[in-house]
């Protein structure tokens, strides 16, 4: 039989991952997430409240209790390299509905692996305010760093979504500096500031973010045909190649993660198996050289 104390300390762990990775608590999000009624949320906040009487601040707009700045020191300090950043992720994802594969090497922990390490899981503070400026619809200001520019420099950017795509977490934005809409990696952002301003422009502005793009794939040209039959029975039902539709923002990250040729004089087997048979159609929403 499960203790009283163990059943609140789980709870109070899943209370934990919801404040750092989404910087607030409520009880409308417990209701809805663990389906609980209105007196047995506020008794789950009330309890973390008690156990950690400084993480927590009201806010009386939003009508939640927000992380405070002690919250995320005690999160760094739990782990100053920021090694469990990836497993945390990962639970809250889970926790949440949005599972995905992990690394793990403990022993007794089988199930769905990653086969190796996340190199740039966000800074779980960075993640919770743009997460709450896209639940907001406000503004962040951004210290970032990019390779055509790595040295710290600030931006305003105006959020709709948070995407990982491949190896990494970015932020799709409209950049007020750059006044298009772009893609930012969380693991390059220095620091971000939730603003009281608006969102510039929002997701039904960006083009490339509504347009839906076509990507047909096929086997490549130079494997043999015993090798050819192989990637159609792996990756096409046996059939002679595979349409998917990817949001035009997204067609890079998703040819780039299938490592799917695009040039198929330069780009051989057998570090590319598979091709991509539409270049006209999906040049245009490619990532510039």
């Amino acid at each position: 039989m499960v203790r009283k104390d163990e059943i609140i300390h789980q709870r109070q762990a899943m209370l934990k991952l919801l404040l750092i990775w989404e910087g607030r608590l409520n009880r409308g999000r417990l209701m809805d997430l663990f389906d609980l009624g209105a007196n047995w949320a506020s008794v789950w906040i009330r309890e973390f409240r008690e156990e950690h009487p400084d993480w927590l601040s009201w806010d009386t707009k939003t009508r939640s209790f927000h992380a405070t700045p002690a919250a995320f020191k005690a999160w760094r300090a739990s782990d100053p390299r920021r090694l469990a950043d990836a497993s945390s992720l990962a639970r809250y994802l889970a926790l949440v509905g949005l599972p995905y594969a992990v690394t793990s090497i403990e022993p007794g922990e089988g199930g769905l692996l990653a086969a190796f390490p996340d190199l740039s899981t966000p800074s779980p503070q960075h993640f919770s305010v743009i997460s709450e400026a896209i639940r907001l619809g406000r503004a962040v200001q951004l210290t970032y760093r990019s390779m055509q520019n790595p040295e710290p420099h600030q931006r305003i950017i105006s959020p709709h979504n948070l995407i990982r795509a491949g190896r990494r977490w970015h932020v799709r934005a409209y950049c007020d500096t750059r006044q298009d809409f772009r893609d930012y990696a969380l693991g390059r952002i220095v620091e971000a500031k939730l603003l009281p301003a608006p969102v510039t422009r929002g997701e039904q502005d960006d083009k490339a973010w509504l347009t839906g793009v076509r990507v047909r794939l096929v086997a490549h040209p130079d494997l043999t045909p015993e090798q050819e039959s192989l990637i159609r029975f792996e990756y096409f039902g046996n059939t002679a190649a595979r349409v998917e539709t990817c949001r035009g923002a997204l067609v890079s990250y998703f040819i780039q993660d299938v490592r799917a040729a695009m040039d198929v004089k330069k780009q051989r087997p057998p570090d590319y198996q598979l091709a991509v048979a539409n270049l006209d159609e999906v040049r245009p929403w490619l990532f510039p050289n």
